[in-house]
């Protein structure tokens, strides 16, 4: 992998293909669970959610998982759930941390968890930094629920966080964690570029962040391609207010982002909306370029969405209803984002990368 040798694509044609694929979509027979939004949303209030906008059907996912600090998964085939909401009732609500890691990896969770595991296709985690034990967590799911199983070619995603806020060998014990779920499938880290900067100071011993702030566009891409070379994963997602970037083994590219305002790529929700578009375009086996371009469209859209629907007063519906209601509305609220990012792409700041 030679430096700098980065391909900057044009993601015009890009989104003028997903924007085909997006009005055509067949349902899959794929289940993806995520944690519902503490917005309040009446269609969150269930734990079926229906048919998600990108044609996948969509349930809450259960709390026993999200206290494992998983963000999402998704099912190659739907199963009963009811096992899993179950387990909630038993999860310790006092005492110390171990006690409830103890019940999280005891026989009992993980004789209902395997069944579910070997019919994953996606995991995405939550920020290591802001999860309190997630190493402990990560490394007991690993061995305890994953490992039995075998290689089963599940895509694990990770969301680093902050690693200035923990320690050097704290972040290094989590970046071995992480690197050992790449046996049973492939590993993907994201990260803004802050943390990216950050991540690269904690690997090569700098403590003063004033002294690697305003770097240039080459020292950015030196770091995070150092950042690649020293961690063994598949992939590294950089992403910044104007583009993604990804390393691979195979190859390094760029791509051009619609502008957000800073307050919708620091929203709670916002890298949930991110994954859920990039997992299902892993699941749909579109090339990891588009992939990426689904996430930050679903992001975008839904990011945008919400600001203007803060406002608005929710009208409850029945199951089937909502579910009908929510595919149609905003799956056009993508196509409509789709439209918005080409016509942002024509102005002089961004139509110089192609130049």
């Amino acid at each position: 992998m030679e430096t700098l040798n980065l391909e900057i694509l044009n993601p015009g044609p890009i989104l003028t293909d997903m924007r085909g694929q997006l009005q055509t979509l067949a349902m899959l027979p794929h289940h993806y669970l995520r944690r519902p939004t503490p917005s309040g949303s009446p269609d969150f209030s269930i734990w079926d959610f229906g048919a998600g906008p990108l044609g996948v059907r969509e349930s809450a996912l259960p709390e026993v998982l999200q206290l494992m600090g998983i963000r999402s998964l998704t099912l190659n085939t739907a199963q009963d759930l009811s096992p899993l909401y179950r387990l909630s009732a038993g999860i310790p609500h006092t005492g110390d941390e171990e006690n409830k890691w103890r019940y999280l990896m005891s026989d009992a969770v993980t004789r209902v968890l395997q069944p579910l595991l070997s019919n994953c296709r996606t995991i995405a985690f939550h920020d290591w930094a802001g999860l309190s034990g997630a190493s402990n967590l990560w490394t007991i799911l690993l061995r305890e629920a994953i490992r039995p199983l075998g290689s089963q070619g599940i895509e694990f995603v990770f969301y680093l966080g902050d690693p200035l806020t923990r320690r050097t060998f704290q972040v290094e014990e989590a970046i071995d964690v992480i690197t050992d779920f790449s046996e049973y499938g492939q590993v993907t880290i994201a990260l803004d570029e802050e943390e990216a900067v950050k991540l690269w100071m904690v690997l090569n011993g700098v403590h003063e962040y004033g002294s690697v702030v305003n770097q240039t566009f080459p020292d950015l891409k030196r770091k995070y391609i150092s950042i690649f070379r020293t961690i063994n994963i598949d992939r590294l997602v950089v992403y910044s207010a104007t583009q993604v970037m990804l390393f691979t083994k195979q190859t390094q590219l760029v791509l051009a982002r619609k502008k957000v305002a800073s307050s919708f790529e620091i929203a709670p929700e916002a890298r949930d909306h991110f994954m859920e578009g990039f997992c299902i375009g892993l699941v749909r086996q579109m090339d990891i370029v588009r992939c990426l371009a689904l996430g930050l469209v679903v992001f975008g859209s839904r990011t945008e969405r919400h600001s203007v629907a803060d406002h608005s007063v929710p009208i409850r519906h029945n199951t089937h209803r909502i579910g009908a209601t929510r595919q149609g509305a905003t799956r056009q609220g993508l196509v409509d984002y789709i439209d918005q990012w080409v016509d942002d792409l024509q102005q002089q700041e961004i139509m110089y990368l192609y130049q």
